[in-house]
């Protein structure tokens, strides 16, 4: 979350766009409409963060949206801000999916005061967690602390959506106690303070969802029907030929993906953002093997950016729901990855101890590749540990399996590792692997057997 100076920016646009002798309505477009444009050079709250980047490409400025946050000018207050969010993150996890008790520890161990953003989501996640416990009075406390926090303190917030995700939690409360009429109520506030641009955009069916179930419980058939057809034309729009994607499998697949292209870019801020959106669609959804590939990738993310400590964090996160994963060869893949993290921080103990559950659960998938991955993590960190026959055993397996699978990345790893290490114990045999890394080297070069790519992401979806 990043709080953004909107007078500063609104003042900024207005300079801007008369410098270049250009009227409000010269912007206007099917995305940017003029009262839009109205609220961005007012400074005033509801415009999205997508609508705000989208004006300042129209009139082709040089600065982005980041040079308006107020949270990120201070580096400290940066890194401290990026800390919350993922703590945060894990805490909705925790609450939705794992133990409410657990997320709510979390959040009070934050001990965010009342006068930081960050407030609003604490409270609402509390809210939450007394939802789960059937604590409807603190519950609903929460809920509209929730509410009042965007409505009187924090109006730039507005964007979160989660002002409409209370109401539509307290309209939830209401129907449970079979208060139909309050619950529609609760369910139009909802809709009335929803931003289709902000976040949490999926909150925008369950509210009208929610709103033709109160409507049928109050016998008015044709609300609900509207209610229904309204919420069609969201989910399959006719314009431009648009449909969301069908597959929720692919979709997450898609951010997983993406983030890891953005990561292998070192363009963190956007790796991140995906990162965390497929983190929150997998969620709602429990799709829990997406769940941990995501909170893997997040990890990856943080280890590139040598936060350590954050990088555990997802991992861990990841590995909380190690129960729930039907997949071994995902589960080696995140412990191959928390094995990574230890042998980077030095703590070549818990590095094996990752890297051998890495090698059993590859070995029960029959997913060689993995496999081979975890053997030669081990190899190293026992070279480490300067037990040298283990390591060169071990090795020698990964390297036996990779000719078998022509896995010539792998093997020419492995050759790398076993001649450099051979060559520091004096070993004659260090000349073997040496020369057969540059012969299969050379034959790459001269477009031989192509080297097999690194399978660094998760796995592809099935219908």
């Amino acid at each position: 979350m990043n709080i953004i100076d909107r007078a500063a920016f609104g003042e900024y646009i207005r300079r801007v766009r008369k410098q270049q002798k250009l009227q409000q309505k010269d912007l206007v477009d099917d995305v940017m409409t003029q009262p839009l444009l109205s609220l961005i050079e007012t400074g005033k709250p509801g415009v999205s963060e997508d609508k705000m980047r989208y004006v300042l490409k129209k009139l082709n400025s040089s600065l982005d949206l980041s040079d308006f946050y107020i949270i990120e000018n201070d580096e400290e207050n940066k890194d401290t801000g990026e800390e919350i969010i993922i703590k945060l993150n894990i805490a909705e996890n925790l609450i939705d999916l794992l133990d409410p008790d657990e997320g709510l520890e979390m959040i009070r161990k934050l001990d965010l005061s009342d006068d930081n953003p960050f407030i609003v989501y604490s409270n609402y996640l509390k809210g939450k967690v007394f939802m789960h416990k059937k604590n409807w009075k603190k519950a609903h406390k929460y809920f509209h602390d929730t509410i009042y926090n965007i409505q009187h303190q924090f109006e730039d917030l507005a964007y979160s959506n989660l002002q409409a995700a209370a109401y539509h939690e307290l309209g939830i409360i209401a129907y449970l106690q079979n208060n139909y009429r309050e619950a529609l109520a609760c369910s139009q506030r909802a809709s009335m303070c929803f931003l289709p641009d902000g976040e949490r955009e999926y909150y925008q069916e369950m509210i009208l969802t929610s709103k033709a179930i109160y409507l049928q419980n109050l016998n008015d058939i044709d609300g609900a029907q509207s209610t229904l057809d309204e919420m069609e034309n969201i989910i399959f729009p006719k314009e431009r030929n648009h449909r969301k994607c069908f597959s929720k499998e692919a979709a997450l697949n898609m951010y997983d993906v993406r983030s890891s292209l953005f990561m292998k870019s070192k363009m963190y801020k956007q790796a991140i953002q995906y990162a965390l959106k497929g983190i929150e669609l997998a969620r709602i959804d429990k799709m829990y093997n997406r769940l941990c590939e995501l909170w893997t990738t997040l990890g990856k993310i943080h280890v590139q950016k040598n936060k350590l400590d954050l990088a555990q964090l997802c991992f861990e996160t990841a590995l909380k729901f190690e129960k729930l994963i039907d997949s071994q060869s995902l589960l080696s893949y995140i412990y191959n990855q928390l094995g990574l993290l230890y042998s980077k921080s030095r703590e070549n103990k818990k590095a094996i101890d990752n890297s051998l559950r890495a090698a059993k659960f590859a070995k029960k998938a029959n997913n060689a590749f993995r496999y081979c991955e975890a053997l030669i993590m081990l190899g190293q960190l026992y070279f480490k540990e300067h037990q040298n026959d283990e390591a060169i055993q071990i090795l020698n397996e990964a390297r036996e399996l990779s000719k078998q699978h022509s896995f010539q990345d792998l093997k020419n790893r492995i050759n790398l590792i076993l001649g450099k290490q051979l060559v520091k114990l004096g070993d004659p045999n260090a000349n073997k692997f040496i020369r057969e890394f540059f012969d299969d080297y050379a034959d790459t070069l001269e477009g031989g057997e192509e080297k097999m790519i690194r399978r660094s992401i998760g796995e592809p979806p099935s219908g």
